[in-house]
């Protein structure tokens, strides 16, 4: 008969090796899980619940009860649902006894509405350990129980790793989105390794990435020939050797792509063997890393894996990413932006603030499907068009589409502010761009600098377009009201030489993780024709688009939003007709003339005028307190005007 302590000792040493000393034995150091575990005795009674181990795994809180026997894994009722009769299943069973708990602390413990419970039975010679997930709904005021399955291996919940087994299999998301939730963890993985193993920080974290990427696109077996000092200068000359190859032009963009990766061949961290490596060089390290993610640049090209990256290691790694208002568009808005304006074959596409191709790498998808080599290739040699500014995200965009096969993609180094229709050119020729895609730099816009308001990159834009052209930009909605003079100035100048058409409210967590705070829209233009004051736009309110904010994964679909997207589109490529002639204003859509004065929002032109519910008032209270409760135990209750108190005095 095995032996109970047998068992915490083994359960104790997996907890260990995921969280350290981070956890607590028949209690816990969280006060208000503490509290929640009071009159929760799964002996019944008013006694207190004394879980066997609690503990945080990346914000999520873990119950375990465990049990030396297999044959008090779990108990099921005669209906096959969890018994959780107390005491008689609860006492008895470890699944039965940490599901118990589970639901005190999910219900009492405000910021704790969901625990992840697990059950722990037998010892070295048989063991079983199952995982259950808990969750309260405040509004209904009732519990989710979900049985997640078996854990074989512990270390799929190390905090490296448990982000993506909870989008797996707690979250059960689509293999596409999986597959982003995978790169993710990945990128958090590399930022950490590119600062301990080799001191980088900043935008050296994605150059060394892209070099080594590209060196596998040249000789994806690279890695077994570094083996010392000189791997640096290996890796480059491989890159050099796969532009060469391919013919990367023009020169001066191999240039500045060569340029910014040359420091691997002497930087004296990536090339030195380290024993913590095993006496690899970091080089090496990364570059095996780095092998194991390769074919996603084939198999999941819609996923702007490097701008990615990018992401990360700015909201890591203290880059000047967000001082200088660089936003990474989500792959279901960029998207959704080629195809609100209908991005075609025939197109010449350009994103005048190209950050890391993002923008192009959706057009391209679009543009190529369905074409025979031939279209292909001139699609990417000659209708695909960026500018960017700074010279790190040149690299990245430049990189990015040699990954995906285009390394002729006619990538601009320069202000974009300097350039006009006549600097857009294939083979010395001039070209007519029809379409722009873009999502200006957010939030640089002043007195001082009027000219980088996000509205004006939009009017030079349109400014570098065909006659009849269309224009999606992403941008705040502090856009669309221009609350200065500067900015209403300009938003008069674009609808005395082009049309505004449509503006759609996003989902306020479209940007969740990046810029607390931003709520953004797309708006859609047409150039070169001047607004006529009668002309209705369309104003859309697409904050319910599908996509939810997930705890550990950021923002996936849920099942209604292909269908949600689906319905926008119609929409917005066919006209929507009037009712008796009056304009359309509904939840969903309004269509009123405008002029540069008015706030380009549908919530500017429509008023709800709907009583709010009870529900709808239980909720807002709701959320207005799980947020104090969080921004409490993070240590910010100043903002409600509480005092940090010392809790030794």
């Amino acid at each position: 008969m095995v032996n109970e302590k047998k068992t915490d000792q083994w359960v104790r040493k997996e907890i260990e090796q995921l969280v350290g000393e981070n956890y607590t034995e028949q209690t816990s150091n969280i006060k208000e899980v503490k509290n929640a575990l009071k009159n929760a005795s799964k002996q019944g009674g008013r006694g207190v619940g004394k879980p066997e181990f609690v503990f945080l795994l990346n914000q999520t809180l873990v119950v375990i009860e465990d049990k030396p026997s297999t044959s008090e894994l779990v108990k099921y009722n005669e209906t096959g649902e969890l018994d959780l009769t107390v005491p008689l299943a609860t006492a008895k069973y470890a699944v039965n006894g940490a599901v118990h708990y589970a639901k005190h602390i999910t219900e009492k413990a405000l910021g704790y509405q969901e625990v992840l419970a697990i059950g722990a039975t037998g010892s070295n010679e048989q063991r079983e350990v199952e995982a259950w997930f808990v969750e309260f709904n405040i509004e209904k005021k009732e519990h989710g129980i979900k049985k997640i399955g078996t854990i074989i291996n512990w270390s799929d919940l190390s905090p490296e790793h448990f982000d993506e087994w909870y989008a797996k299999h707690v979250l059960g998301i689509d293999k596409e989105s999986l597959a982003e939730v995978e790169l993710k963890s990945f990128a958090a993985e590399m930022h950490e390794d590119l600062r301990n193993y080799a001191n980088l920080e900043g935008e050296n974290k994605a150059t060394v990435v892209s070099a080594i990427l590209l060196a596998l696109f040249d000789d994806p077996s690279i890695a077994e020939r570094l083996n010392g000092r000189k791997d640096g200068v290996t890796i480059f000359r491989a890159v050099k050797d796969y532009m060469d190859e391919h013919a990367i032009s023009p020169n001066f963009k191999k240039k500045i792509v060569l340029d910014k990766f040359r420091f691997l061949e002497n930087n004296v961290a990536l090339n030195a063997k380290s024993e913590r490596l095993g006496g690899k060089t970091p080089v090496k390290y990364f570059t095996e890393k780095l092998t194991t993610i390769h074919h996603h640049f084939q198999s999941n090209t819609n996923f702007d894996i490097l701008g990615n990256f990018y992401g990360e290691f700015t909201k890591y790694g203290g880059s000047d990413g967000n001082s200088l208002g660089i936003v990474l568009t989500p792959r279901h808005i960029t998207s959704l932006m080629a195809d609100l304006i209908d991005v075609q074959a025939t197109d010449y596409v350009l994103d005048p603030t190209a950050g890391s191709g993002a923008f192009l790498i959706a057009a391209m998808n679009r543009m190529i499907k369905g074409q025979n080599d031939d279209a292909v290739q001139k699609i990417k040699q000659e209708q695909l068009h960026g500018i960017e500014m700074q010279e790190k995200m040149y690299t990245v965009a430049t990189t990015n589409m040699i990954l995906r096969g285009d390394g002729k993609a006619n990538l601009l180094l320069a202000d974009v502010f300097t350039k006009s229709a006549k600097d857009l050119k294939v083979k010395e020729e001039p070209i007519g761009i029809t379409k722009v895609l873009m999502n200006p730099p957010y939030s640089q816009g002043s007195k001082a600098n009027k000219e980088l308001y996000e509205i004006n990159f939009i009017r030079h834009s349109l400014s570098m377009m065909e006659k009849g052209g269309l224009l999606a930009a992403l941008v705040p909605q502090s856009t669309m009201t221009g609350k200065t003079t500067d900015e209403k100035n300009f938003k008069k100048a674009i609808l005395e030489k082009h049309s505004l058409e449509t503006v759609i409210t996003l989902n306020p967590q479209t940007f969740a993780g990046q810029r607390a705070g931003v709520q953004p829209v797309i708006a859609i233009f047409k150039a070169g024709i001047p607004h006529h004051p009668d002309s209705s736009v369309k104003f859309i309110d697409f904050r319910d688009d599908g996509y939810v904010l997930q705890k550990h994964v950021g923002l996936v679909a849920d099942k209604t939003a292909r269908q949600k997207r689906d319905n926008l589109l119609k929409v917005v490529l066919h006209k929507a007709r009037q009712i008796d002639n009056e304009p359309i204003r509904t939840k969903y859509m309004v269509e009123s003339p405008v002029t540069y004065e008015d706030e380009w929002l549908h919530s500017f032109f429509y008023f709800n005028d709907e009583i709010p519910t009870e529900e709808d008032f239980a909720k807002t209270i709701a959320d207005y307190l799980t947020f104090e409760v969080n921004m409490i135990t993070h240590g910010r209750g100043y903002l409600f005007g509480l005092e940090e108190v010392d809790e030794d005095e």
